[in-house]
């Protein structure tokens, strides 16, 4: 797993935008977010996975997501920038103070299906959505999970045009698929590489 961290390339901030309007979907459709101010479903504590006792930080805080479906740790100065409740298009986006962000979004792949089915459907949303793959199928592991690795650029709308390339991993559970996201705008990311393998180390999808 920490092969993918070691090369993980320079990346701006992909698609979407605050709280208030439609975000990136990998899953190919555009999704209102919730109010992540009034709304608490969108995170429930775990306790099991807390560690308060980080050293030069303030601790990692353990939590469950999308209807309780993936829990991990995180580190607790992590904010929900936006999420969704939607059924079959869940997702939740932390922005950390370490300057990038981590998503998880539901797939709606079925977790008894081949890797190869699970492939097909994800690479075709990327390529729906004008996405390239740059690498691909590069297995890692979580708590309980094994997954499966890309790198992904995408063309992003601005002035002058940005060039985004994103690390997505596909992480199945027993019952589900989901996508784990890791946007960044830095070229090494050597300052964030432990606290990043950290929390996906830490992460169990149901």
């Amino acid at each position: 797993m920490i092969r993918w961290l070691a090369w993980l390339p320079a990346i701006a901030a992909c698609g979407g935008g605050g709280a208030n309007t439609t975000v990136f979907d990998p899953n190919g459709a555009k999704v209102a977010p919730v109010d992540v101010a009034t709304s608490s479903d969108v995170e429930h504590p775990f306790p099991a996975l807390d560690s308060p006792d980080v050293p030069g930080g303030r601790g990692w805080m353990g939590v469950s997501v999308l209807a309780d479906r993936v829990r991990f740790a995180r580190p607790r100065g992590w904010s929900v920038r936006d999420a969704s409740l939607e059924p079959g298009h869940a997702y939740v986006r932390y922005v950390s103070p370490n300057a990038y962000s981590f998503a998880i979004y539901e797939r709606p792949d079925g977790a008894g299906e081949d890797w190869h089915d699970i492939f097909q459907r994800y690479e075709g949303d990327v390529a729906a959505s004008g996405a390239k793959i740059i690498a691909a199928h590069i297995p890692v592991a979580t708590a309980g999970n094994q997954g499966r690795e890309y790198t992904v650029e995408r063309h992003i709308e601005a002035k002058p045009p940005i060039v985004s390339h994103s690390r997505e991993i596909l992480v199945r559970g027993q019952s589900r698929v989901v996508l784990v996201q890791i946007v960044t705008d830095e070229e090494s990311v050597s300052r964030i590489a432990s606290e990043v393998l950290d929390v996906v180390r830490r992460l169990e999808v149901l």
